[in-house]
């Protein structure tokens, strides 16, 4: 059924990616409530998301027993609560095994094995995310000099420091470009 010749938003509760699908539901209602919805009430509007996010939705909705009757009248407390229906558990465990095993494969830049770390460490629920970081970088470096010198600086080394060497290394490296692999021509050879 449309509203004003506009499609109207069903939830797709069955599939691999819900919480993909709840994204786009969510959009899709958010456009609507600003647009052809725009001068209903919240309270109408919370209504209006229970319609359409089908039976399943309204099952789901049935299991919030401990919000107020005021919080079931406002969008923010439906949307975060689907939201988190939704969306995966982290595996902390999993996480941290995935965060300890990453190291520096032989071919990969150190910019590129330093940007991995800190999206590994999302879902690892550290204390201390930066420390934990720096640690990766110390220990999964695939340079001995780096390694070296990151572990020659002790408890002054924070993770921008150990950035900054890791990099700094690697720009230093002898590039493998032929022309750099010759010895000079000249006059004297």
């Amino acid at each position: 059924m449309a509203l004003s010749g506009i499609e109207c938003p069903v939830m797709q509760w069955e599939g691999d990616n819900s919480n993909e699908n709840w994204r786009r539901f969510k959009q899709h209602v958010e456009l609507m409530f600003t647009g052809t919805l725009k001068s209903r009430t919240e309270e109408e509007k919370c209504s209006y998301l229970l319609i359409r996010v089908g039976q399943k939705g309204r099952d789901i909705y049935n299991t919030w027993s401990d919000i107020s009757a005021d919080d079931r009248k406002k969008l923010g407390t439906h949307y975060e609560r689907f939201e988190n229906h939704v969306s995966p558990k982290a595996n902390h465990v999993f996480a941290r095994f995935k965060f300890h095993s990453r190291v520096q494969k032989s071919s990969e830049t150190a910019e590129k094995f330093i940007t991995a770390l800190p999206i590994l460490a999302q879902d690892c629920d550290f204390k201390d995310p930066e420390e934990m970081i720096r640690d990766r970088i110390v220990f999964g470096t695939n340079s001995l000099k780096v390694r070296e010198k990151l572990i020659s600086k002790g408890a002054k080394l924070t993770l921008d420091k150990a950035i900054e060497i890791a990099r700094s290394q690697e720009s230093s490296k002898p590039s493998s470009q032929p022309w750099q692999l010759k010895p000079p021509m000249g006059p004297y050879t």
